[in-house]
């Protein structure tokens, strides 16, 4: 079982950060609301490289989970949850910096 999943996670993030790095449209991975971004291209491939991140450092993660078991299962889950709330705050920092001025 746990194998599958950490293929599944891998798979995911990978694939969507690819689609994300070779995309010519801002792409609707972070926020679903039309945003206006001053460089398309440099916003895909900041969001690239972070679901890709977030990806690597999740695989780490359930890896060192699996591995152990127990209680270190338990705080694997944590950290999970710590590195989502970290992705969510770094794009939060790139999409401000990438929002076209009005």
């Amino acid at each position: 079982m746990d194998v599958i999943l950490l293929a599944f996670v891998a798979v995911m993030c990978f694939s969507t950060g690819a689609k994300i790095l070779s995309s010519e449209e801002r792409n609707k991975v972070f926020n679903k609301r039309p945003i206006e971004v001053v460089d398309i291209k440099m916003y895909n491939k900041y969001c690239g490289y972070l679901v890709i991140g977030f990806g690597v450092a999740a695989e780490i993660t359930l890896f060192v989970g699996a591995v152990f078991g127990g209680w270190v299962s338990g705080v694997s889950t944590l950290l999970l949850i710590g590195e989502a709330v970290l992705v969510v705050i770094i794009y939060g920092k790139i999409e401000k910096k990438l929002l076209k001025k009005r």
